[in-house]
């Protein structure tokens, strides 16, 4: 679940453990518990906050995040670390996979689903930054589309030099098989 902390903090996913019913708490308890000072009277969640990672390798589908521990022993989560938040706070649903092959508490935390359309149509109306092949010689073969322009993808700019070198390389063959056939006769 994504959690809004509040003003000055950073609206991030946190794993929910439970829920704690506080409703009949009396108003200024002067309670401070679980990163929430002067606890009122409603519902909270007990929640693992996450974190972004320092130094991360985000994509436009990806945010790479740390859920906040206390420590670690032999590499595995030794003590985890517990806040309550306010079930007002909860902002939208989220999804968010462990990191395989990473830290034990690192995670990739999903963009939402509605974005993904707006995304995947920016993909497709720009240019591929990576591809300097046409279609032809990406996949070996010849489309019908292939014979027309194609803005969307990069022709190689020396395609004379290179149609010239393979005649060459052509005429170069066939005079060696010739001359193999005139040493045979």
């Amino acid at each position: 679940m994504v959690v809004d902390w509040g003003r000055g903090f950073e609206k991030l996913p946190s794993r929910t453990s439970g829920f704690v019913d506080l409703s009949r708490l009396r108003k200024n308890s002067r309670i401070n518990l679980g990163g929430v000072n002067n606890l009122q009277p409603r519902v909270y969640a007990v929640v693992e906050c996450s974190k972004h990672v320092k130094n991360p390798s985000n994509t436009e589908l990806i945010t790479e995040i740390e859920i906040e521990v206390v420590g670690f022993s032999d590499g595995f989560i030794s003590k985890l670390m517990f806040y309550l938040a306010p079930v007002e706070a909860f902002v939208a649903p989220t999804v968010v996979v462990p990191t395989i092959g990473g830290k034990n508490n690192a995670y990739m935390w999903l963009k939402p689903r509605h974005t993904w359309r707006d995304m995947f149509v920016k993909r497709l109306h720009e240019p591929y930054r990576m591809d300097d092949l046409s279609d032809t010689e990406a996949d070996g073969t010849e489309d019908e589309d292939d014979e027309e322009q194609d803005d969307h993808s990069v022709a190689s700019e020396d395609l004379e030099e290179e149609e010239e070198e393979a005649t060459d390389s052509d005429k170069e063959d066939s005079v060696a098989e010739l001359e193999a056939k005139l040493e045979a006769n």
